[in-house]
C-alpha cells in the first residue's frame, strides 16, 4: 500500500503541466504508448515532460501507467522522481530532507537534442535512469528495477484555432536486469499530444499530416 501511495503522489506531481512551448520552451503532453517484447506487450498512458536548455537540447521527464496482455500491472517513471517523492514525503520526520527531495526531483530520466527546423523537428533522446514496476495480475510476483531507452520522435507543431501538437514516437527499451517478469529488451511505440503556447508559421494541418 506504501508503494501505491508513492505512485498517487508521483502522479499528482508529474499530470500539473501538459503545456507546451516551442521547440527550445518548456512542453508536455498526455502519451500513449505500446511497449513490445518478443512474447508480451505493455500499453501505457502518461506523460512526457521536456525542459530545455541551451537552444536545441532538453532534460526529459515521464511518468506512465499501464497493464499488459496478461493483466500485469506496470509503472515507469525516472529514479529522481521516485527518489524525490519519497524523500518529500519524510519531510516531517526528517526536517530539512525537503530540499534534498526537491533536489532530486530536478534530475532527469535523460537528454535529448532536436534536429530540424521548428514545427516538424526530430527529437532524439537517450534515457538511462529509467525505473519500472511490474506486478503479475494476482500481485505475486513484483519486479522493481532501473531501465534504459532510446528514443526518436517527431515534434508536429498543428495549424489550428487552439495551438497544439502531435508526436509520433518510437524507441528501443533494455531494463538494466533480467527476470522471470516480462523480458529484457522491447520496442517502443506511441503518440503524445498537448498544447503549444502560440501558433507558428512553420506547423502542419491535419490534412497535410496524413497525405
Amino acid at each position: 500500500m506504501k508503494f501505491f501511495k508513492l505512485f498517487t503522489l508521483v502522479g499528482t506531481l508529474s499530470l500539473i503541466s501538459p503545456i507546451t512551448y516551442g521547440q527550445n520552451d518548456m512542453y508536455g503532453g498526455i502519451t500513449f504508448e505500446n511497449l513490445t517484447y518478443n512474447n508480451s506487450s505493455v500499453y501505457s498512458i502518461g506523460t512526457d515532460f521536456y525542459a530545455p536548455f541551451g537552444d536545441r537540447y532538453t532534460l526529459n521527464y515521464s511518468f506512465k501507467l499501464g497493464l499488459s496482455k496478461d493483466k500485469s500491472f506496470v509503472f515507469h517513471s525516472s529514479v529522481s522522481t521516485l527518489l524525490g517523492t519519497y524523500l518529500l514525503a519524510l519531510n516531517g520526520d526528517y526536517p530539512g530532507i525537503a530540499t534534498l527531495g526537491l533536489i532530486c526531483l530536478a534530475i532527469p530520466e535523460g537528454v535529448g537534442m532536436y534536429i530540424g527546423q521548428d514545427g516538424q523537428a526530430l527529437h532524439l533522446s537517450v534515457n538511462p535512469l529509467g525505473m519500472d514496476y511490474f506486478s503479475a495480475g494476482d500481485f505475486t510476483q513484483e519486479y522493481i528495477g532501473m531501465s534504459c531507452s532510446a528514443v526518436a520522435r517527431i515534434h508536429y507543431k498543428l495549424k489550428s484555432h487552439v495551438p497544439s501538437y502531435i508526436t509520433p514516437m518510437v524507441g528501443l527499451y533494455y531494463r538494466y536486469k533480467q527476470t522471470s517478469i516480462n523480458e529484457q529488451y522491447g520496442i517502443r511505440v506511441g503518440v503524445s499530444f498537448g498544447l503549444a503556447s502560440r501558433n507558428v508559421d512553420t506547423g502542419t494541418s491535419i490534412q497535410e499530416l496524413f497525405r
